[in-house]
């Protein structure tokens, strides 16, 4: 019927619109109606991120302008999730890698803490009071 086939036809302009990414990296690429190449990423100011091959994207177009990825969706056991594991971000030209099982890597300098810091849930002055203990035969570790 000609209303359905008029339903079913994507948004040229104005309208989100979501596939599946099919390339990542250098150049980024989304299978909509078509596959789609070269399109933008963009992400909040400070912030640079790349979707990763079979994600689910969101892809919007403004009039006169090239598609662009705005998101991905988020997982929670969906078929469309995909376990990405260990990645990284870009935070201020700063690499920022937080790995599923808990550890954490800023690249490109060090690290400040401010305020309590806590390993194992001990308190790192006592934490580091009880290794020193050990060392020097006091106990205490």
């Amino acid at each position: 019927m000609w209303l359905s086939g008029q339903q079913k036809r994507p948004a040229d302009f104005g309208e989100g619109q979501t596939g599946i990414v099919t390339m990542s990296g250098g150049e980024t690429a989304v299978l909509l109606d078509r596959e789609r190449r070269g399109l933008e990423v963009y992400a909040p100011g400070g912030y640079h991120w790349t979707p990763q091959t079979g994600q689910r994207a969101l892809v919007i177009q403004g009039r006169g302008e090239i598609p662009c990825v705005v998101g991905v969706r988020q997982g929670g056991g969906t078929p469309d999730s995909v376990d990405i594991g260990a990645k990284s971000v870009e935070i201020n030209g700063q690499s920022v890698s937080i790995q599923s099982e808990g550890t954490a890597a800023v690249g490109g300098g060090g690290v400040d803490l401010q305020g309590d810091v806590f390993v194992n849930g001990v308190p790192l002055p006592e934490y580091i009071a009880r290794i020193v203990a050990g060392l020097l035969g006091g106990g205490g570790a």
